[in-house]
């Protein structure tokens, strides 16, 4: 499927364009103009719907036979998966980590699929699952590798190209997210600089952007949408041609985040969303003020568990 037969297939979706909104109180609080886009507003709470439709779509229109889908997953690349699986009436399983979030993991249960919780982290499950997909003949659908993906996030880039922002400030997991957001930014509103943000304990796609070795590191985020620990070179370098500028982000801030989030503006987002707060405080001294910023609401399926951590947690401002 080709970008411009994406665009319109997700633009006759109900929920798209996802809403915009100003963030008032934090825009006061950051002498900026900040704005949220929120990915949060899709029928699986995250952006990973839009390429999960154009990569199902692809599938449906190839000649291929698919007797089942079989995915890796963190939790919101599968639920979208198992989504969009459910949309196309084809079984699908998802291989998700023993730790993976439970609101995630039964969201993709009610969508009609199969889970199956191994290994210690995502990259774990993903070999598990290509093994399982080998051996059974099934079609195995690697998120960061998949086109489609990177084109349906290129669409959340082409809703923000008429905005004039200043920065765009971007979470990095595998990739797939910032590179198409910065593809669309870069044609259409050049001016805007793409912000990555990586959380301090999952190194290895910030060192792998950096040219730097990135093997034998450990993901130990609490922002699972980030979690990566084997980088795939393909998603690296279309990163590499968009980003502007790549700040690790102190795990120590995420909680924090969330809380503020909650605060300024009543609203829970997963730690992965909440890097985009953490990162411009972090780093808000590199920033001029009075500038237009966008932050990427990426999703908001937070665990249960986290509640009474978010909750007693400090405010970030």
């Amino acid at each position: 499927m080709n970008n411009q037969s994406i665009y319109t297939m997700l633009q006759n979706e109900s929920w798209t364009p996802t809403p915009l909104l100003k963030a008032n109180v934090l825009s006061k609080l950051l002498n900026s103009e900040i704005w949220l886009k929120r990915e949060d507003c899709t029928p699986v709470k995250s952006f990973k719907i839009r390429g999960a439709l154009s990569v199902l779509s692809d599938v449906m229109d190839s000649n291929q036979s698919v007797e089942k889908i079989v995915a890796a997953s963190a939790g919101n690349y599968g639920l979208a998966i198992a989504e969009a699986c459910r949309r196309n009436n084809i079984p699908c399983v998802i291989y998700v980590p023993e730790n993976a979030n439970e609101s995630k993991v039964k969201n993709i249960e009610l969508r009609g699929s199969e889970v199956v919780k191994i290994g210690r982290d995502f990259d774990d499950s993903k070999t598990f699952a290509a093994k399982y997909a080998e051996d059974s003949g099934y079609l195995f659908l690697e998120d960061g590798e998949l086109p489609g993906m990177h084109i349906g996030a290129e669409t959340i880039g082409h809703e923000l190209s008429d905005e004039n922002f200043d920065y765009v400030f971007v979470p990095i997991g595998n990739g797939s997210l910032i590179s198409g957001i910065g593809k669309a930014l870069k044609k259409y509103s050049s001016n805007t600089k793409i912000v990555g943000l990586i959380p301090s304990e999952s190194l290895s796609m910030y060192l792998a952007l950096k040219g730097k070795d990135h093997q034998n590191q450990t993901a130990d985020t609490i922002a699972d949408g980030l979690s990566v620990r084997i980088p795939i070179m393909q998603s690296v370098e279309r990163v590499k041609e968009v980003v502007d500028d790549i700040l690790l982000v102190e795990e120590t801030l995420l909680l924090k985040a969330m809380k503020s989030f909650i605060d300024t503006e009543n609203l829970l987002v997963e730690p992965s969303s909440a890097i985009t707060l953490a990162g411009l405080v972090q780093y808000r001294d590199d920033y001029p003020l009075n500038k237009k910023i966008c932050l990427i609401i990426t999703g908001g399926l937070v665990d249960p568990s986290m509640m009474n951590s978010i909750i007693n947690s400090d405010n970030i401002i």
